[in-house]
């Protein structure tokens, strides 16, 4: 197929068909490749990730490919990360994209699920992770939008070769690399309540790639002696997932409120279910995260009870409806008023 320019989302899509890539659609847009939930992905090409969606796409004949196109004279994406910047890139580049499937697919599920998923995409993403530091040290942002646009304009540039020769960044990454190798070969003591992985942290953390490697739960708590205990909301139960159901999310706040009727040393605080990966953890008075009180027998009573009880009473689940989008800061500018996309 032949390949899409990069447009920045705003005023020069206003009436431009366009691909929206990682995001929800918006007026001009001809087809929507997302796995984000409320997508409108057609049925033969929703994945786990975006960047398999597009896959999907170039993988059709072409003149399926052709018509789900439907004159799109451009790609575009609202945020910036790599599963986004992959999805651009599948489009902007499709004959290097087709060659490299595998790379890309395993690379977006590293990037976007924080998951080891083989050695040379978890290499690839650390290397696109290492370059977009450099841009954004050596560029000056004024806005949300300038600077997604500057990631995006700088890394389709330095993309392919993060993909093929991550290590000509290796000085920024090798550290965690050998931190991610670390966790996987470590004996790091976990165990499943059902969507519920509890890990017993040793003084040296387990690295999060290796961590998600080794469980589908959706909800990972991690106990560490020093107090500072945490449990992470993963992004696959947030998502429109294909591969597996994941079970529904447990109401944060409602688990928070629990803790909190324990704790003597600060305020357990819940990020919105409505956002990618919310954390539960405790603040201290100046709002940074803090050591609890209660110790790790006492964090996993309380939570695996929370969670137990969950499976009979749905109030404590949350589930993403027509209008999560607008439930917590950080609402997609393709949903805010007064964006540029208005005018």
């Amino acid at each position: 197929m032949e390949a899409l320019p990069y447009v920045p989302f705003g005023a020069g899509l206003r009436d431009r068909p366009h691909v929206f890539v990682d995001g929800l659609r918006t007026p001009s847009t001809v087809l929507e490749l997302s796995h984000w939930p409320g997508n409108r992905t057609p049925a033969p090409l929703k994945a786990d990730v975006s960047t398999q969606s597009v896959l999907r796409l170039l993988g059709r004949p072409a003149a399926d490919r052709e018509r789900l196109l439907a004159g799109a004279t451009a790609v575009t994406c609202d945020h910036y990360d790599v599963d986004g910047l992959l999805s651009v890139l599948c489009l902007v580049d499709p004959e290097f994209a087709w060659r490299h499937r595998g790379l890309l697919e395993a690379t977006a599920l590293c990037g976007d699920f924080d998951v080891h998923s083989g050695d040379p995409a978890v290499r690839a993403c650390l290397a696109l992770l290492a370059a977009e530091r450099e841009i954004s040290r050596a560029t000056r942002f004024r806005s949300v939008e300038q600077a997604t646009t500057a990631l995006f304009r700088g890394m389709l540039d330095v993309a392919e070769a993060c993909l093929l020769d991550p290590g000509a960044w290796r000085d920024a990454w090798a550290g965690e690399w050998e931190d991610v190798e670390r966790s996987l070969r470590s004996a790091t003591e976990f165990e499943e309540h059902g969507d519920l992985a509890v890990f017993v942290d040793t003084d040296r953390p387990a690295h999060e790639y290796a961590v998600h490697a080794r469980t589908d739960a959706g909800h990972v708590l991690r106990l560490r002696r020093d107090g500072r205990h945490s449990l992470r909301f993963r992004y696959e139960n947030f998502v429109d997932l294909q591969s597996r159901r994941p079970a529904p999310r447990v109401r944060g706040d409602l688990l928070a409120r629990e803790l909190n009727a324990r704790e003597r040393d600060g305020t357990w605080f819940c990020e919105s279910p409505a956002t990618a990966t919310p954390l539960l953890q405790l603040y201290a008075g100046d709002e940074v995260p803090a050591p609890s009180s209660l110790g790790m027998d006492e964090v996993r009573r309380v939570v695996v009870a929370f969670f137990e009880a969950a499976r009979a009473d749905g109030s404590l689940l949350w589930r993403p409806t027509a209008g999560w989008v607008h439930e917590a800061a950080g609402t997609p500018p393709s949903k805010e008023a007064g964006t540029a996309w208005h005018g």
